[in-house]
C-alpha cells in the first residue's frame, strides 16, 4: 500500500484519525481497493479521475464493516474518508496490488457485512467496456453526438447481476456475483470470460485465459485452480472425480462457513472438474495460436466443447503435436555426411474406449451404452455367440439354441455374483468377457460370445529416445503391424520428417511385411527391435530378425561400447501413458481424443523443461522443411 500517499491524503483531513483508529483507516483503505472495480462501473469516473462520492450500498457495507452507522455523523464521516482517500485508491492501478489486498480476514468481512449489501467479495465483470463485436453498427438512435467518441456509444450498459459460487485455489469455495453488461447497438451480452452474440447464438471468449472460467451454470472455477486440476491429472493421474474431493477435503471450512443465505450449493463435482479441464485447454491452446474460442450458446456444456474438441483432434493427426519437430542431444546424433540421425521408439499400451462391436470399425457409437455404431446396428439384434448369425430372442441376447442360452445364463449368473449389484462393476465384467465359457470338446470347438461392450485395443505411442512423445493413434482391432505402418506414414508424412532410426519390439515381423507388400518408403530408415527386447524377445535362432533388425548391426548405434539413444524410451513413457486407462475407459470419442493429446502435450512441456536443464539442448528442426516433400 501506497503508506506515504495515505498519510499525506490524511495530513489533509486530521479529524478522520480523531475518529477512526490506524487499524480501521488500513482496513478501509484495503476494502476500497477491493471495491475499485466495482466502483468504475456503478458510478461515473474515468481511469485517471475516481468518483466523487461512494454509492449508497458501498457506504452502508463500508460503515457495517467499521462498526459504524450510515446516518450523520457517521456517514458524513464516511464520505470524508472517501474524499480524502479517493486520489489514493485510484492511483493504485496494479492488479497485482489489488490482489495482495485479498486475505482470509478480507474474505470475512465481506461475508458477514458485503452479502446482505449484494456485494461479494471478489465480484466478476466483463472484461471490456466497449462492445467488441466487429459486425456491431451504431443504430440511427445512438449515434455518437459531437464531440462524443464512437467508443462512448459503444459502451456496455445494462449491468444485470446473477448470484454464484467461485472455487478459488486459496480461499476455497466464495460466494460473488457475476455481472453481464449489454451493447445497446447491437445487443451483444458480456460476461465475465465471453460474450453472447445474442442473435447468432454464439458465445465468444476474450482473447487469453481469463482469471475464473464459468463451467456450469452459476459456477466458476477460477483459472489457478484449472491449472492445479490439470497438473494433478496429468502428472499423478487423478481423476476429475478426485480432484473434486481432495477440493472438498482442503477446503471444508470454507463449505461450512459459506453464507446459508446464498442461493448456490457451493459443492464441486467430478464433471465440474473434467469440464474444467477441457475448457481451460482450449482456451490455452487458443491463446497460444492468437485466436478465439466461439462456442455454441443454446446447449449444455458438453455438447457445446464438442466442436472445438473435434476441432483440436482433427489438427492434431499426424504431426499435430507441438513438439513433432523436437531434436535435443540424447535423440538426435550427426552423422559423419552431416546428415541429422533422429531416433524414435514405437510401441502400443493398453488404453482404450468403448467402439463398435465389429473388429477393427472405426463408426462413432450412438451412445456410450451402444455396443454397435450406426452402421452395424442391426448386429445389435443378432446372437451374441461369435459366429452365430441367427437373430436373439427377445428379451435375451443369445438365440434359441440350447448351448448359447446355456451361455449366456451362465454369464449372467456369474456376473450377478461377482458385481453385487454394483452396475460400474457389472460393466467391467462385461469388457472382460470377451469370449463366454463354454462345454469344448474334441468334436465340438470352444464357443465364443460377447455379451458387453467392444474396447479400442490400445494407444500407439511414438517417443523420441529422450522421452518426448512425437505422437499417437488409436488401434481399434489389434496392434498389426500393418497399422502400425499407417501410423508411422501418417505421423511422418515426408522423407524429411521421417527419422533415421525406428525402434520397434516387432520390427522384424514389420520389416517382412514392408518386403512382401514392395513397400520401400522406410527403405532409408534403420528398422532395429528394441535392446530389451532384442535379449528377451527375439531368438538368436532367427535369421531373419538377426540381419534385418539387431541393433547390432548399425555402428552409428553405440558409441565406444555404449548404446547412443535410450530404445527402452516408449517403455519408460508406457508407465506414465497407462495410469490413465480408469480415467478414460468411458470417455466419448472426442473427449478421449482430445485428453490424451492436451496430456501428452503438457507432459512434453515438462520434458523439454527438465532437458534443457540437464544440458540436452532441446530444439526444434524447421516444421515447414520437414513437410516438404523432395
Amino acid at each position: 500500500m501506497p503508506v506515504l500517499s495515505l498519510l499525506a491524503c490524511l495530513q489533509q483531513c486530521p479529524e478522520i484519525v480523531q475518529h477512526l483508529s490506524i487499524d480501521s483507516l488500513l482496513l478501509l483503505f484495503r476494502l476500497l481497493q477491493c471495491l475499485k472495480e466495482r466502483l468504475s462501473w456503478f458510478s461515473p469516473c474515468t481511469d485517471s479521475e475516481p468518483p466523487l462520492n461512494l454509492p449508497s450500498d458501498v457506504k452502508k457495507f463500508l460503515a457495517s464493516a467499521l462498526h459504524m452507522s450510515c446516518e450523520l455523523p457517521d456517514g458524513a464521516l464516511i464520505d470524508r474518508c472517501w474524499s480524502a482517500l479517493r486520489k489514493s485508491v485510484w492511483a493504485s492501478t496494479s492488479s497485482t496490488f489489488a490482489e495482495q489486498c485479498r486475505s482470509k480476514e478480507l474474505l470475512d468481512v465481506f461475508a458477514k457485512h458485503g452479502i446482505p449489501q449484494g456485494i461479494g467479495f471478489h465480484d466478476l465483470y466483463p472484461r471490456t467496456r466497449v462492445c467488441l463485436d466487429s459486425n456491431c453498427k451504431i443504430v440511427p438512435s445512438h449515434q455518437p453526438s459531437e464531440g462524443t467518441s464512437p467508443d462512448e456509444s459503444r459502451k456496455l450498459t445494462r449491468l444485470v447481476p446473477l448470484r454464484c459460487v467461485n472455487f478459488t485455489r486459496e480461499f476455497g469455495p466464495i460466494p460473488v456475483v457475476a455481472y453481464s453488461a449489454q451493447c445497446r447497438s447491437c445487443f451483444t451480452r458480456y460476461y465475465p470470460d465471453y460474450y453472447v452474440h445474442e442473435r447468432r447464438g454464439l458465445r465468444s471468449y476474450y482473447p487469453g485465459v481469463p482469471p475464473s472460467i464459468e463451467v456450469a451454470k452459476h459456477t466458476y472455477i477460477e483459472a489457478t485452480l484449472c491449472e492445479q486440476f490439470s497438473a494433478s491429472m496429468v502428472f499423478a493421474w487423478v481423476s476429475g472425480q478426485n480432484n473434486a474431493k481432495i477440493y472438498q477435503e482442503q477446503h471444508w471450512e470454507a463449505e461450512a462457513e459459506f453464507p446459508l443465505v446464498w442461493p448456490i450449493v457451493p459443492r464441486l463435482d467430478g464433471p465440474m472438474v473434467s469440464d474444467a479441464f477441457f475448457l481451460f485447454a482450449l482456451l490455452r491452446d487458443h491463446d497460444e495460436h492468437e485466436t478465439l474460442l466461439v462456442l455454441q450458446n443454446d446447449t449444455n456444456q458438453s455438447i457445446r466443447l464438442s466442436s472445438a474438441l473435434l476441432q483440436r483432434n482433427t489438427a492434431m493427426v499426424g504431426p499435430g503435436q507441438e513438439q513433432w519437430n523436437h531434436i535435443c542431444d540424447r535423440c538426435c546424433a550427426q552423422k559423419v555426411d552431416g546428415d541429422t540421425m533422429r531416433a524414435v521408439v514405437t510401441d502400443g499400451v493398453t488404453v482404450g474406449r468403448p467402439c463398435c462391436g465389429v473388429h477393427d470399425c472405426k463408426g462413432r457409437l450412438l451412445s456410450q451404452r451402444a455396443r454397435f455404431c450406426d452402421t452395424h446396428i442391426n448386429y445389435e439384434r443378432q446372437c451374441s455367440i461369435l459366429g452365430c448369425e441367427n437373430d436373439a430372442e427377445s428379451g435375451f441376447k443369445t438365440c434359441t439354441t440350447e448351448s448359447h442360452r446355456a451361455i449366456e445364463t451362465a454369464h449372467t449368473a456369474k456376473r450377478s455374483a461377482l458385481s453385487d449389484g454394483d452396475p460400474m462393476l457389472d460393466d467391467e465384467l462385461d469388457m472382460d468377457e470377451e469370449g463366454g465359457t463354454g462345454a469344448s470338446t474334441q468334436s465340438s470347438p470352444k464357443v465364443r460370445a460377447r455379451f458387453g461392450r467392444r474396447w479400442t485395443h490400445n494407444e500407439q505411442l511414438c517417443v523420441a529416445t529422450c522421452g518426448v512423445v512425437l505422437g499417437r493413434m488409436t488401434m481399434y482391432g489389434s496392434e498389426a503391424v500393418s497399422g502400425v505402418k499407417v501410423f508411422l506414414r501418417r505421423l511422418f508424412p515426408t522423407q524429411h520428417s521421417l527419422p533415421r532410426v525406428i525402434f520397434y519390439d516387432s520390427a522384424c515381423q514389420l520389416k517382412k511385411h514392408l518386403l512382401a507388400s514392395g513397400d520401400t518408403y522406410f527403405d532409408n530408415s534403420a528398422l532395429p527391435v528394441d535392446v530389451f527386447h532384442m535379449k528377451s524377445k527375439h531368438k538368436e535362432s532367427d535369421e531373419f530378425c538377426g540381419f534385418h533388425c539387431n541393433p547390432a548391426r548399425w555402428p552409428e548405434l553405440h558409441d565406444g561400447g555404449v548404446w547412443r539413444f535410450n530404445s527402452s524410451a516408449a517403455e519408460m513413457t508406457n508407465a506414465w501413458f497407462g495410469g490413465f486407462i480408469s480415467i478414460v475407459r468411458e470417455m466419448r470419442e472426442d473427449r478421449y481424443d482430445f485428453f490424451l493429446d492436451e496430456v501428452i502435450k503438457q507432459r512434453n512441456c515438462r520434458t523439454i523443461h527438465e532437458l534443457a536443464l540437464h544440458g540436452a539442448h532441446p530444439r526444434k528442426l524447421e516444421r515447414s522443411w520437414l513437410l516438404a516433400e523432395q
